[in-house]
């Protein structure tokens, strides 16, 4: 199985701004772990080595979207270089969904997301995962919210679309 959910690398490539862009995918889950990463190169070879988006439990059914995902300075990003981001969740079951979209980074995007069109549907969101301290009971306490608000902080460029459910990238 490759790491894009049995889905080799593709020629057919979306442009993605080089100081990073918006993800959009469709969760069927209640809820999954999910992560968001970065591999560069353009063969069945990429490591995805470079995390986007740390680890959170994504919660709610329907579309969960990241404004804006930044590129982590250091490397070496240019106009021209080619990558695969990767969204992997591992669900309730103990199944793991991988979706890969192959990319070109680009100073001048084509089709970038319209302002206002990346949002979460109603009851999406997200929790950080973190070391939780536990209270005096040995429960965790409350983590940190990843929410709608948050996410519309980072501004909205271009738009990749995932649809972990049916792997259709």
């Amino acid at each position: 199985m490759t790491p894009g959910g049995g889905v080799n690398v593709t020629t057919n490539r979306t442009q993605w701004p080089v100081d990073g862009g918006a993800i959009l995918f469709t969760p069927t889950h209640h809820w999954a772990l999910t992560y968001v990463n970065l591999g560069l190169g353009d063969d069945d070879s990429i490591i995805f080595n470079n995390t986007l988006v740390p680890g959170f439990n994504q919660t709610g059914n329907g579309t969960f979207c990241f404004p804006k995902i930044s590129i982590p300075a250091g490397l070496g990003i240019k106009d021209g270089t080619n990558a695969s981001l990767q969204i992997v969740q591992a669900s309730a079951g103990g199944a793991a969904l991988y979706n890969c979209m192959d990319i070109t980074f680009s100073s001048s995007p084509k089709n970038l997301l319209a302002q206002g069109m990346c949002v979460n549907s109603t009851g999406v969101g997200g929790v950080a995962i973190t070391s939780a301290p536990t209270s005096g009971e040995g429960m965790p306490s409350s983590g940190g919210a990843i929410s709608s608000a948050g996410a519309a902080s980072m501004g909205a460029t271009a738009l990749l679309a995932f649809a972990v459910a049916s792997l259709l990238i």
